[in-house]
């Protein structure tokens, strides 16, 4: 049950400011827009490493490689076996040592229990017990994207399974457990807040924090005014609508982080006209003004797109270019020519039908100013609000050219998710039957590529058929985490990843 009354908020906030009477940093006061229902680790769990309460195997960073996290090394011994090794020095909250047993027991629950981890390891892959602390995969065909599975919250969370399954499914009975490894365990979970405090026997060393306080407030302007009214420190997932009220306001601050994993996406229905000619989508992508849309329309809180992916990703190929003339040129040669102010092509004007949907809000201005910029070129759009983005997609029906979405094309670093779901002829995202015999290829070889520069040359490939070649799906703007803070936090960036908390959390240094 999603919370919106601040009434609520305030209330526990002012429960939880009771232990400020220490030495050091008080606990952290977060507010989110979602809730945590239980303590069940295989449906809630994910939240936890969220929040500095749980931590996986490996970690997904911003150059878009999977390093270790609870492992202390994960090797590829071959094509189909992966050696992976645990830090010995990791200990639950309770105590118990995290090794090769206790590990494969949260593995073993996971694929027991979590769809998640069920859809994600291939048939017939074997995890056992090498070592006091190592663990041997096996698989029947290559499994390149083991790292990114690792990596994954809502995969292979580690967790006391013994423990777990002691309570049988009284979820609030693991609340003071100790069930995880992270630097805050959890002291109380309600409808309306988690409460956790600092584990002194941290694996790392000694958290920063005295413990993090995380309320669940579904309106966003309830989670600003409470960073505003000082009963939180950080609001997340605030709209960027509200960046020039809280830049307006004294003592919080709107921040913007890194490039993310996706952003928003424009399909072009190829399977009709005026998309279902080459030259026209290729003219789009060069009419499309991406600065414009990430630096002026949105005040940067958006990246500009000059990729599918994130431009800090090694395999990003950055061949994106914002080139008008080229563009009128592009549809001179498919017969749209200019006719006053219109293009044209036997007396018909060359008309985009545009699809958003209200759940995202900031595709309003976004669609405005794509409109504004095609008109420049004589090319009309018609913006239609639905509420099922995707009913609307499916199967290239009449009635749409181009549909934006708001899409990950990564997945904790694991990057074939996306393209099996988009771009292959079975997948039910796949809106139109896009179908290029050469991405087909080279999607289903990346799933079992284990090399990285090999993996690297797929996914360069992939992107310049999808942009000289056969373009289909596209970047409009890259995602970037955001959030509210106060003066104490003023220095504190969105995660990445949504890592929001770790053990080095802590207040900023003073101006």
């Amino acid at each position: 049950m999603i919370k919106s009354s601040l009434a609520a908020l305030l209330a526990l906030a002012l429960t939880s400011t009771a232990v400020l009477a220490q030495d050091g940093p008080a606990p952290l006061r977060i507010v989110t827009s979602f809730d945590i229902e239980s303590m069940n680790p295989s449906e809630d769990g994910f939240w936890m490493q969220e929040f500095g309460v749980a931590e996986l195997l490996m970690k997904f960073e911003r150059d878009g490689t999977n390093q270790p996290w609870l492992l202390e090394s994960l090797d590829a011994v071959d094509d189909t076996t992966w050696v992976a090794r645990i830090r010995p020095e990791v200990t639950f909250q309770n105590g118990k040592p995290v090794n090769a047993d206790t590990v494969l027991a949260a593995i073993n629950r996971a694929l027991a229990t979590s769809d998640s981890a069920k859809g994600s390891v291939p048939e017939g892959a074997v995890f056992e017990k090498t070592g006091d602390h190592e663990i041997t995969i096996r698989t029947a065909a290559p499994w390149p994207e083991l790292p990114g599975i690792l990596s994954n919250e809502s995969v292979f969370l580690i967790y006391d399974a013994e423990a777990v399954d002691a309570v049988g499914e009284d979820w609030a009975a693991l609340v003071g457990a100790g069930i995880y490894t992270g630097p805050y365990q959890v002291a109380a979970l309600n409808g309306d807040q988690l409460q956790t405090t600092r584990y002194d026997d941290y694996w790392r060393g000694e958290p920063a924090l005295p413990g993090v306080t995380v309320s669940f407030v579904s309106d966003p302007n309830a989670r600003i005014l409470a960073v505003q009214n000082n009963e939180a420190d950080i609001a997340l997932y605030p709209p960027i609508a509200a960046r020039a009220v809280v830049d307006a306001t004294p003592g919080i601050h709107f921040n913007s982080g890194t490039p993310s994993t996706g952003g928003f996406l424009g399909f072009m229905n190829i399977k009709e006209a005026p998309f279902d000619d080459v030259r026209v989508r290729q003219a789009l992508l060069k009419a499309v003004d991406y600065d414009e849309l990430a630096n002026t329309v949105f005040g940067g809180a958006l990246e500009q797109a000059r990729s599918l992916y994130n431009a800090s990703f090694p395999w990003a190929v950055e061949n994106y270019e914002t080139d008008p003339a080229a563009a009128a040129a592009l549809l001179d040669d498919a017969g749209w020519v200019l006719d006053g102010d219109l293009r044209k092509k036997d007396g018909e004007p060359l008309t985009i039908n545009l699809i958003i949907y209200p759940q995202q809000p900031d595709l309003v201005p976004l669609s405005g100013a794509l409109q504004a910029q095609l008109r420049k070129l004589g090319i009309v759009v018609n913006i239609q609000s639905v509420d099922d983005v995707y009913a609307a997609l499916v199967g290239g029906a009449p009635g749409w050219d181009l549909g934006i979405s708001s899409e990950g094309t990564v997945s904790w670093g694991v990057t074939s998710p996306f393209l099996n779901r988009y771009l292959t002829t079975a997948s039910s995202r796949n809106f139109v039957g896009y179908d290029n015999p050469e991405v087909q290829e080279l999607v289903a070889e990346l799933k079992v590529t284990v090399d990285t520069a090999r993996r690297d040359a797929i996914l360069e490939r992939i992107q310049t058929i999808l942009v000289d070649e056969d373009p289909y799906v596209f970047a409009m703007t890259i995602h970037k985490g955001r959030i509210v803070v106060n003066d104490l936090y003023a220095g504190q960036q969105p995660s990445f990843a949504l890592y929001h908390v770790s053990w080095e959390t802590k207040p900023s240094p003073a101006q």
